[in-house]
C-alpha cells in the first residue's frame, strides 16, 4: 500500500514540477533597456543648442549654452559636465541633479546649469578627477579648479599660475599636488617640452629633470602621470621621479598624441592617427598595439574605463578589451553614417555605445555586446560633441 500512495504523490509533484518550468519559460523577459539614471549630454557643432538625452525613457530636454561648437567633459561623479568653449574662453558646468552613491544615486533637484563660470584665457584642457575639475588654461599657462560640491555657490574656480603660455595639460595627483607641463623655449612651437610638479599655490615642488621634443597628450592614475612626447612616454611619479617609456621597435618618428587611462582595467593607453592604438605598461617599460588599425576618426573608453573604442576611416568601429587588447565586438556603421564626413564622437555605458551623427541630426545607440542597432535619437540641429553623464544605475536611494 505505501508504494501505491507513494507513486501518485510522485506523479503529482513532478507534473507541478513540470508546470512550474513550462510557465516560467512562458513569462516574456524583460526588455533590455538602458540604466534609469544614466544621461547622455549632447553639444551642437555650431549653434548653442545643447541636449539632454534619457535613454531609458527616449524622452529629451533642450538646454542651451553660451557659445556653439562647445566640447563636453563628465567629471568623476557623473553628477556634472563641463561644458568648454575655447575659443570664448569660458567653461560652463551642468547639474544632471543625479548623485551617484554606490550602486544608487540620490536625485538632487533637476537638470539645470550651475553657478561657476569660469573665464581664464584659452581654456584647452579639461580634467576630472578627485572630485573636482581642472582646467589648463593656455593663454597663461594657469590651473582653475573647483570642487563638484561647490559648483552651485562659487562664482568662478580658484585659479593659480604655472609659469610661461603654452598649448600645456596637467595631472592631479592622490596628494594634491599637480603635474603641469613647463614651456621652456628650446623647441620652436606652443608646445611644451617638460613636465614639473607643483602645488596649488603654484610653487614648485620637484623641478623638470628630463627635457623633450614636445609634449602633448597625458592621463593619471593618481600615483603616476603619463605625458605622450616623441621621445618616448614621459613618467612622473607624485614623489618626482620622471623617466621615458621608449617606443616599440620600428616606430621611427612616430609617437603617441593622446593618452588614456582606462580606470576599471587599470590600464595606460595611448594613440596617434597613422599609428595606432597601443597599451602601455609603465611597470615593464613596454607598449603593445591594440588591433591592427593605424587610421582612425576616433578613439574612446567607455564610462567605466574598461572598454576602448576605436573608429577606423573605413567605419569599422572596434570595442576592446582595455587591459588585455582582446577585440569584443567589431561592426561596420557605413549603413548608418558617413564617418569622414560625420567625424563622430563616441560615449558608452555598461551595456550601449553612442554615436553622434552630426549631418544627419541623430544619435545612434548601439548594443555594446554586438554593435547592433538598439535605437536612434533625432537631435534638433548638428549633435557632434557627447557625454555620458548621470549614473549607469537604476535604483535610487537604496531601494
Amino acid at each position: 500500500m505505501k508504494h501505491k500512495l507513494l507513486y501518485p504523490l510522485l506523479a503529482v509533484l513532478s507534473a507541478g514540477a513540470f508546470t512550474s518550468c513550462d510557465k516560467s519559460d512562458d513569462e516574456p523577459a524583460k526588455p533590455e533597456t538602458e540604466s534609469a539614471f544614466a544621461r547622455v549630454l549632447v553639444t551642437d557643432k555650431t549653434s548653442t543648442a545643447v541636449t539632454l538625452l534619457d535613454p531609458a525613457k527616449n524622452e529629451q530636454s533642450a538646454f542651451t549654452s553660451s557659445f556653439g561648437g562647445s566640447a563636453v567633459y563628465a567629471s568623476s561623479s557623473g553628477r556634472w559636465a563641463a561644458v568648454v568653449s575655447t575659443a570664448n574662453s569660458l567653461v560652463e558646468f551642468f547639474d544632471t541633479g543625479i548623485e551617484r552613491h554606490d550602486e544608487h544615486v540620490h536625485v538632487k533637484g533637476t537638470p539645470k546649469w550651475g553657478l561657476t563660470k569660469s573665464t581664464a584665457p584659452t581654456p584647452s584642457h579639461v580634467l576630472a578627477s578627485h572630485n573636482k575639475f581642472s582646467l589648463f588654461n593656455d593663454g597663461n599657462a594657469s590651473i582653475s579648479y573647483v570642487e563638484e560640491g561647490q559648483l552651485h555657490t562659487l562664482p568662478a574656480p580658484a585659479n593659480f599660475a604655472t609659469g610661461a603660455a603654452h598649448h600645456g595639460a596637467m595631472i592631479l595627483f592622490d596628494n594634491g599636488n599637480y603635474a603641469v607641463t613647463h614651456k621652456n623655449n628650446t623647441v620652436a612651437g606652443s608646445l611644451p617640452e617638460q613636465v614639473k610638479i607643483v602645488n596649488v599655490q603654484g610653487a614648485v615642488v620637484n623641478a623638470p629633470t628630463i627635457a623633450t621634443q614636445g609634449i602633448h597628450g597625458d592621463a593619471g592614475d593618481g600615483q603616476q602621470a603619463l605625458f605622450g612626447a616623441p621621445d618616448g612616454v614621459l613618467v612622473i611619479r607624485q614623489t618626482g621621479e620622471q623617466r621615458l617609456i621608449p617606443y616599440p621597435a620600428g616606430a621611427g618618428s612616430n609617437w603617441l598624441s593622446t593618452i588614456y587611462y582606462a580606470k576599471k582595467a587599470r590600464t595606460f593607453l595611448g594613440s596617434r592617427n597613422n599609428y595606432g592604438v597601443f597599451r602601455i605598461d609603465p611597470a615593464s617599460n613596454t607598449m603593445t598595439q591594440v588591433g591592427s588599425t593605424a587610421k582612425f576618426i576616433r578613439v574612446a573608453l567607455d564610462e567605466e574605463g574598461e572598454n576602448v573604442m576605436i573608429l577606423d576611416e573605413d567605419g569599422t568601429l572596434s570595442l576592446y578589451d582595455a587591459a588585455t587588447g582582446t577585440r569584443k565586438a567589431s561592426r561596420s556603421l557605413s549603413s548608418v553614417l558617413d564617418a569622414k564626413t560625420a567625424t563622430p564622437y563616441l560615449a558608452a555605458s555598461r551595456r550601449y555605445v553612442y554615436v553622434s551623427n552630426a549631418p544627419q541630426g541623430k544619435v545612434h545607440m548601439l548594443r555594446k555586446v554586438d554593435l547592433a542597432d538598439k535605437q536612434t535619437f533625432s537631435v534638433a540641429g548638428q549633435p557632434l560633441r557627447l557625454a555620458l553623464i548621470g549614473a549607469d544605475v537604476d535604483s535610487e536611494d537604496g531601494h
